[in-house]
């Protein structure tokens, strides 16, 4: 899943957070998502966690992965 929302939106991590504890995310999913590198979104929302994160000038792209709880 792929998220690009308004980049001054500082409640991104908000919607992560229920992105990542509704149905839409199943085990081993991955989502990436671009944002203002003016804030920083956490390491781990429910039980999605950063494995990856990208700057490029007031852009990054933080991926997250929902580990398989097996």
């Amino acid at each position: 899943m792929i998220m690009d929302p308004p980049y001054p939106d500082t409640s991104i991590g908000d919607v992560v957070e229920q992105l990542a504890n509704s149905k839409l995310i199943n085990q081993d999913s991955i989502v990436v998502v671009t944002h203002s590198s003016r804030f920083s979104l956490k390491l781990n929302y429910g039980g999605l966690t950063q494995f990856k994160e990208r700057r490029h000038g007031d852009s990054t792209i933080s991926m997250y992965r929902k580990e398989n709880l097996v």
